[in-house]
């Protein structure tokens, strides 16, 4: 069974070499990868150069983020099975065999398991999906009770069938495509099998996307995206309940925006921006968090 992996990348050198051994160096008979550098500046082009032997193809060209990326790889795929896999995360040894094992059940549509979280000093958790209790929870990670119930993307593998029917990743989103993915698999009636063995590692480090702009605000403003796009797809009483949290989470989107954006002109300070976020949503002068931000920036400017 060949399984089709593609690397988005950009500016990850450092890692890229580690990531590719991790999926080359397994002794899968059957592994194609795809690698879509995004043009780096950095010496990318010379670790892609050394494994080009072993890649079914790759480029180093300027494009449009990740998620264009990882939609530009999927164009080449051949694979029964595929997957992606971010440039600075890995596949866990015997990985591609376990995966390949499980789609041998022809009712095997989409197949997941665990990945650790590790940084320099070594394994800090794991994502460890389980089944959702309810349909909502699919939508709502602000307010349901297991944290993860999708698999990380480093470990979450599909048939090229899915790939098929739902199309490529929606690349309007920046940091929560992969979940719209899931979510818009999970409301297309696609099963999730879920496994309990480690698959892979997810690497931790401050200079990801995910640990800057990511956690700060920009999922946030993913996940409240999704929510709205298949809010409609809840039963009534689900659905209820989450238009009225898609409200609180406007807010609280708004007041984390304000603080923590940095694509803004230098002269725009988060005290100017939180009154921006109040001219466009009243609301917020009765919002706790709001209050509570724009009295310390007051403070901090006496």
């Amino acid at each position: 069974m060949k399984i089709s992996i593609v690397i988005p990348t950009y500016n990850q050198a450092a890692y890229l070499g580690e990531t590719l051994r991790s999926v080359l160096d397994q002794g899968y008979p059957d592994v194609e990868v795809i690698v879509c550098d995004g043009g780096s500046p950095d010496h990318t082009k010379q670790v892609l150069e050394e494994y080009s032997d072993r890649l079914a193809w790759w480029c180093s060209e300027k494009d449009r983020g990740q998620t264009d990326a990882i939609n530009k790889g999927l164009g080449h795929i051949t694979g029964e099975v595929w997957s992606y896999l971010n440039s600075d995360d890995l596949l866990a040894p015997g990985s591609l065999a376990r995966i390949a094992e499980g789609f041998r059940d022809p009712k095997v549509q989409w197949l997941g398991g665990v990945s650790t979280m590790f940084d320099q000093n070594g394994e800090r958790g794991r994502i460890d999906p389980v089944p959702a209790v309810r349909r909502r929870d699919y939508l709502t990670p602000w307010n349901r009770s297991a944290k993860y119930l999708f698999p990380c993307s480093n470990v979450n593998f599909m048939r090229r069938n899915v790939l098929e029917q739902l199309g490529t990743f929606d690349d309007s989103l920046h940091f929560g495509m992969d979940i719209e993915y899931y979510v818009r698999a999970i409301f297309a009636e696609i099963p999730l099998t879920l496994i309990p063995e480690v698959l892979g590692h997810w690497r931790w480090h401050e200079e990801s996307k995910t640990m800057t702009d990511g956690v700060a605000y920009r999922f946030l403003e993913d996940e409240i995206n999704i929510a709205e796009r298949y809010v409609a797809k809840l039963p009534p009483d689900q659905r209820r309940e989450v238009e009225r949290e898609l409200g609180e989470m406007h807010r609280h989107l708004a007041v984390r925006r304000a603080l923590h954006q940095r694509d803004k002109p230098a002269d725009s300070k988060p005290f100017d921006r939180l009154i921006a976020e109040l001219k466009a949503q009243p609301s917020l002068l009765f919002f706790r968090p709001w209050l509570g931000a724009i009295r310390r920036q007051i403070f901090a400017r006496a």
